[in-house]
């Protein structure tokens, strides 16, 4: 039953979801119990997750195979699909959410190979998706604005004179250390997390 989750609260009459905070709490003295809690949070949220993806996966399917490519009705049944199954997309949320405390509470630590297996599995879509998050929105410090370009100082080495630029095609480069990306690899440097990580970060 999905009501034991965290993302779901029932009305007098309606079923509504709830976003994550978007800052983690304070951690410190429950370390323990959180290592206890986070893989069952997860392993549930993944098993949802995956019985929505299917049937998400399924509607869009029959919508693509029963309306003409790129019609105003393919648009229309595709969307609706999409919207059936928001739940999908706030589950991704508390994903994030939880994978984050884990990585505070046990930054050494695996999780368990199960919740593992499942976490190793995004899509063509979640990965479009995920690429479309300005680079500019997880860029901690100042930038300035060089016409279409942002500048700011190298969040990957150490630099007194701004050579980090960020293009109007949510790319970067920086001319002192060559590093360069989209906002996948711009997330997985700065936080370390794996190329499946940083996607679910961005979803």
């Amino acid at each position: 039953m999905r009501n034991i989750f965290d993302h779901i609260r029932y009305g007098s009459s309606l079923k509504y979801y709830i976003y994550p905070s978007f800052s983690l709490p304070d951690v410190v003295g429950f370390e323990d119990g959180l290592r206890d809690v986070i893989p069952q949070k997860l392993g549930g949220l993944l098993d949802c997750c995956q019985e929505l993806k299917t049937q998400k996966d399924n509607k869009l399917r029959a919508v693509l195979e029963n309306t003409k490519e790129g019609s105003i009705e393919e648009y229309l049944w595709a969307s609706l699909a999409l919207h059936e199954f928001s739940e999908y997309f706030v589950i991704q949320k508390w994903i994030n959410y939880w994978l984050s405390l884990w990585y505070r509470v046990s930054p050494d630590k695996a999780l368990l190979k199960t919740n593992e297996n499942k976490l190793n599995w995004v899509n063509e879509a979640d990965i479009d998706r995920a690429s479309q998050n300005p680079i500019q929105n997880f860029y901690e410090g100042r930038l300035r604005k060089s016409g279409p370009r942002y500048v700011g100082l190298c969040p990957f080495h150490q630099e007194k004179t701004p050579s980090f630029t960020i293009y109007p095609n949510n790319t970067y480069h920086c001319f002192g250390c060559q590093a360069h990306g989209n906002v996948i690899s711009f997330i997985k440097n700065t936080k370390g997390f794996s190329f499946l990580e940083a996607v679910r970060h961005l979803l």
